[in-house]
């Protein structure tokens, strides 16, 4: 736990040097710079006190015809590609999530540190915090008294707990709990998301393809709106293939948050998993 805190400390310093070039995205592709600099400092902490020398580095790269986010006041609602990626050990990850709409311009950057406390078999617990940060296009006035477009960058706080109860290595129940804060000079805004699931995964469809299902209620609170959701991800792939299909759907139950009744999306992932051994020193 000492490691996480303290491994999210430093990484708050370093995105805060970053949070101005972050604003110039539009103008000179200073993202670029961002994203390299964080997956470089990202990966140098993620490799620090882990209690294994195996470190993974996994992820999934998706295009969708409809941008979804967790809280459904923050998608896209539009085609976006779709970066998640995780680099750590056993306890102690980083795992950033990139997302742009389809032209390259960017939707959100979301910047995980996970802790595994509790890995028995049966019962999981991890904890997380992150930055994160939510583009949107704006209309302001120059010099000149013109409307022109520019891009406004809101800033995020969040943390997490999320216990699992395993039946076995296929089937859980899983519980999150989420709160989120706005940064920056702007009114306050306050997001809690509470949610209770299931995951289903390696469902046999055929002897070559499989089916992964995550069915779940949530309840969301913006403010001093709220409502209550039912949604599920899920996707079709083939064993020993690195590409599959996905889709997220999404229910209003009962909501004063303003959102569309139904929310889908079909996706085309690639997914990819690696393992590596930390050596204190070069083998020949």
């Amino acid at each position: 736990m000492r490691n996480m805190l303290i491994a999210i400390t430093q990484y708050q310093k370093q995105a805060k040097d970053f949070l101005n070039l972050l604003k110039d995205y539009r103008n000179n592709k200073a993202g670029l710079i961002v994203l390299i600099a964080l997956f470089a400092f990202g990966f140098q902490q993620g490799a620090i006190g882990q209690d294994t020398d195996n470190i993974h580095f996994r992820g999934n790269i998706s295009v969708t015809n409809n941008g979804l986010s967790l809280i459904p006041a923050f998608s896209l609602n539009a085609p976006a590609a779709i970066f998640e990626l995780s680099f750590g050990g056993e306890r102690l990850s980083f795992d950033p999530e990139m997302r742009f709409a389809i032209d390259g311009q960017p939707w959100s950057f979301i910047l995980w540190w996970r802790y595994k406390i509790i890995k028995s078999e049966k019962f999981k617990l991890h904890v997380g915090a992150h930055p994160a940060y939510i583009f949107e296009t704006i209309m302001v006035e120059d010099d000149n008294g013109d409307m022109v477009e520019t891009m406004k960058t809101n800033r995020f706080f969040a943390g997490e707990i999320s216990p699992s109860y395993h039946f076995n290595a296929d089937n859980k129940l899983t519980f999150l709990y989420l709160q989120g804060r706005s940064l920056g000079k702007g009114p306050l805004a306050i997001n809690q998301f509470v949610a209770f699931g299931s995951s289903h995964t390696n469902l046999r469809l055929s002897e070559k393809f499989f089916l992964n299902a995550k069915p779940q209620l949530f309840y969301l609170k913006m403010n001093e709106k709220d409502g209550y959701f039912a949604s599920g991800s899920f996707l079709i792939g083939k064993k020993d293939f690195p590409i599959s299909i996905g889709s997220i759907i999404s229910k209003k139950i009962i909501s004063e948050i303003e959102v569309d009744n139904w929310i889908w999306n079909i996706s085309l992932v690639y997914s990819f998993n690696n393992e590596f051994v930390k050596r204190s020193n070069p083998v020949l």
